[in-house]
Formats: C-alpha cells, structure tokens, sequence
C-alpha cells in the first residue's frame, strides 16, 4: 500500500527571484523524489502551493519534514493523506506545469480555516483531482 499526501502554503518567494527559485525547487525535489520512491505534483501559483507526494509512509514523512522547515512556505497546511493503492502521477517524480489561478481559486480557501473538516475534505479531494488531470494533460501534450 502507498500513501497519499496534499499540502497547500503560502509562498515565500522573492517576487524578483520566484522563477530561478521554483526551478531551483524542482530540481531538488525531482532528485530526491526519485531517491525515496515518491511521485507527485506540485502546483506554484505565485501566491500560493500545492503539493501532493505519494509513496512509502516513511519518505513522504521525511520529505515533509523537509518541506516545513523550508523557508521559502509559510503556513503549510496538510489537507488530505490516505492510503492509495497505485500512484496517480507514476511517470513523474514531480510534475510542475506552472501557475494558474483556476488553481490558485481551490488552494485559497484551504489555508482558511472557518471550514468544517468535512469541506476541508471535500475540497482537498477536488484539488487533488484537478492536480491529476493537468498531469495526464501534461503526458497527453508531450507524448
């Protein structure tokens, strides 16, 4: 069995730097994704991310650990983790297709929190979606 995270925080990126610094984000993480046997997608939307990682228990763990003691996120929220029972995002170790606010518009209200659990879940669920589809969109595009 594999888990499944999504987080969503705040950007602390440089306004000036933010493109060199998100590549130099994907970078790293592609790197080290594929050391720890994680998959995944991560959204920038100049505002705002969205991560979601999938793999062993033990190193989505040890890549959050990594990603709250990161200083360019501010309020990492954890919105959905289940357990999944194949990866969603197989051929990448982190897809990345650039910013958006039709996705900026879903992560927002995560890091609100006057929501019940219950609309957090729902939510969390819908973006993680929507993550999926613009990576298979990726994958169609490039094929």
């Amino acid at each position: 069995m594999l888990a499944s995270l999504l987080y969503v925080s705040q950007s602390a990126l440089s306004p000036w730097h933010e493109r060199s610094q998100v590549e130099d984000i994907l970078t790293v993480a592609r790197s080290r994704n594929r050391q720890l046997g994680v998959t995944g997608a991560l959204v920038f939307t100049q505002a705002r991310f969205a991560q979601v990682l999938e793999g062993p228990k033990t190193s989505i763990d040890e890549l959050m650990a990594s990603i709250l003691r990161d200083e360019r996120h501010r309020d990492v929220e954890v919105v959905l983790t289940e357990d999944i029972p194949e990866r969603r995002f197989p051929s990448w170790s982190l897809a990345y297709s650039g910013s958006s606010k039709y996705v900026d518009r879903h992560i927002k209200p995560l890091l609100q929190h006057e929501m019940s659990p219950a609309d957090v879940h729902e939510r969390a669920r819908k973006l993680s979606d929507i993550m999926v589809q613009l990576c298979t969109a990726l994958t169609v595009s490039s094929a």
